[in-house]
């Protein structure tokens, strides 16, 4: 919404016609009758009719300018966006090994591995964001060690790009929890966030030495930062048609750690089997975090009814000062 001017009391400007509805109203005694407006042309009889007209004039203007001061005109400026203090959101993907377990199907019922299910469910969850929240987002990737793929950015259309870079070579054998977690606290303050969401999802346990995934999580908490945990994996895995050589593929995954991380940092854990389930996992992270970040709007509104108030006044005493001299 552009500039525009209105009325709060637009039925005010019925008031214009008080003076006409006063003037045929009959009056006790012709000599008591105060002057009116309408009044002008028979009070000054001896005058030349064009200054008579151009005083009715004056009087008439000076009573609509009135009125309009009554009416409070008010200008409403251009439509101000408000961001509410934005969100980052760092999700932390686990590219360790086990994550080419072919314990998914895609459409066709074809086995697919986790990792490819992922890098298509990250993608929805960024694209779901885009356009509509005033976050920004980044990705952590973590096996042996944790590194930043791309740092907190509003450009959804780069990450994007950047999530499809991903690939298989980048796995490592390890799975390392602890430092995914303390390298999200580190790029958060180095951001300087108001709102610290971190996504991590992982298929197996914590590995790898170093800083552990509960002290992470405790000095993640302190630094006001939320976590969710996404425990992925299809479990009981049959290897061939005839369903034998069963196997549980999630045999691995720690649970109970990315529980307490969710529980100590006030997130929420999730557990994910298939595509189907994380996409519906993300929908419900992406549900949760969406109502603090809508943009309000503000339309600044500056009253106006000074301004014909004065020239009300003003063409006023210049009408009863031209009357006066005409009447000595």
């Amino acid at each position: 919404m552009g500039t525009q001017i209105g009325f709060h009391w637009i039925w005010m400007f019925l008031l214009f016609f008080l003076p006409l509805i006063i003037r045929v109203l009959p009056g006790k005694s012709k000599k008591n009758e105060f002057i009116y407006i309408t009044s002008l042309p028979h009070y000054l009889p001896h005058e030349p009719k064009n200054k008579v007209y151009f005083l009715f004039g004056l009087a008439m203007a000076s009573w609509l300018f009135l009125i309009v001061a009554l009416t409070r005109p008010f200008y409403l400026d251009t439509m101000i966006v408000i961001n509410r203090p934005h969100r980052d959101i760092m999700l932390a993907v686990d590219i360790s090994d086990s994550m080419e377990i072919q314990d998914m199907y895609d459409a066709t019922n074809k086995p697919i591995s986790r990792f490819q299910v992922v890098k298509k469910q990250l993608r929805e969850f960024i694209e779901n964001r885009d356009g509509k929240f005033n976050d920004r987002m980044g990705v952590i990737l973590f096996a042996d060690h944790a590194y930043v793929l791309s740092p907190l950015t509003f450009d959804k259309k780069s990450l994007l790009e950047l999530v499809d870079e991903i690939d298989a070579s980048m796995a490592g054998q390890l799975t390392n929890i602890g430092d995914a977690i303390n390298l999200a606290v580190e790029r958060f303050e180095e951001a300087g966030t108001n709102q610290k969401i971190m996504i991590l999802l992982s298929d197996g346990r914590n590995t790898a030495e170093g800083i552990q995934p509960l002290e992470a999580a405790a000095i993640a908490r302190d630094k006001d930062m939320k976590i969710y945990t996404i425990g992925f994996g299809g479990g009981v895995f049959s290897s061939d048609d005839r369903g034998l050589d069963n196997h549980d593929t999630s045999a691995e995954l720690d649970e109970d750690t990315l529980k307490k991380i969710a529980e100590t940092t006030h997130g929420v854990y999730y557990r994910a089997r298939d595509s189907r389930s994380l996409h519906g996992r993300y929908q419900e992270i992406n549900f949760l975090e969406a109502t603090e970040s809508d943009a309000e709007t503000f339309q600044p509104e500056r009253e106006l009814y000074f301004y014909p108030l004065i020239i009300s006044l003003i063409l006023a005493l210049a009408t009863a000062i031209q009357v006066r001299r005409i009447n000595g």
